[in-house]
């Protein structure tokens, strides 16, 4: 994270400001949501789901940019099995056991219950489905042997699928992750913080593991919203 920081700081200081940045890795979702919903943080990087969260808990927030996929403001999350597995589609899951990430995950619950619905397959239709936590946990989990399937991130995919005997049985796209400032934030730190990360370059974008930041409007995430309407019935 050091690149990352170091060059928001230059960045900033530029602009005539010289803010000391400082960097938080919160522990949950929740406590990153409260973060910015309460502005004890003045800006956050907050996945699609808890993006939602936090702009439905407190509307005064404010986006500032969505991450860069090689120019799309989409990437991929996957359904993952064991590479030995039977299962050559979704509907081959049913009566098998399922991996979710964490509860307000975006591409490890959310959108991954919404592919499974559409699929014919809901919490009914599995033997169980468990919340294991971080993507590199649920990939660890299924080449275990724990579960059947589970739901990650393309890039935990990318990173595990060889060394732990993984591969894709679907992937769909969900939105890349909203960067946000807390409510009440002064203008001028709002403008040199969007000019910042519109120019970032290099070494400062290894942290977050994409190409740069394009502009978001909060319409960006409306289909993460309707996802989400949707996955209520998945226990039904």
């Amino acid at each position: 994270m050091e690149p990352f920081r170091l060059y928001l700081e230059q960045e900033l200081a530029k602009q005539g400001m010289p803010i000391q940045v400082k960097m938080r890795i919160f522990p949950s979702y929740e406590e990153a949501i409260d973060a910015v919903k309460h502005g004890t943080t003045d800006f956050a990087r907050l996945g699609p789901v808890s993006y939602v969260i936090a702009k439905q808990q407190n509307p005064n927030i404010q986006l500032l940019a969505m991450e860069s996929n090689h120019g799309e403001k989409y990437f991929n999350g996957v359904i993952l099995v064991a590479t030995d597995s039977p299962a050559k589609s979704l509907s081959d899951l049913k009566g098998k056991r399922f991996a979710f990430g964490e509860p307000n995950s975006t591409t490890g619950r959310y959108l991954a219950q919404e592919v499974l619905m559409q699929a014919g397959i809901t919490a009914r239709e599995l033997a169980y489905y468990e919340f294991v936590g971080r993507h590199d946990k649920v990939a660890f989990a299924v080449a275990a042997g724990n579960y059947d399937a589970g739901a990650v991130n393309e890039t935990t995919l990318e990173k595990y699928g060889q060394t732990k005997r993984l591969r894709a049985l679907v992937t769909f796209p969900s939105p890349t992750h909203a960067w946000v400032v807390k409510a009440g934030l002064t203008t001028r730190i709002v403008e040199s913080l969007q000019k910042s990360l519109f120019g970032m370059k290099g070494e400062a974008l290894e942290y977050i593991g994409r190409d740069g930041f394009l502009p978001a409007k909060d319409s960006d995430y409306n289909g993460m919203r309707n996802s989400m309407i949707k996955t209520k019935s998945f226990d039904d």
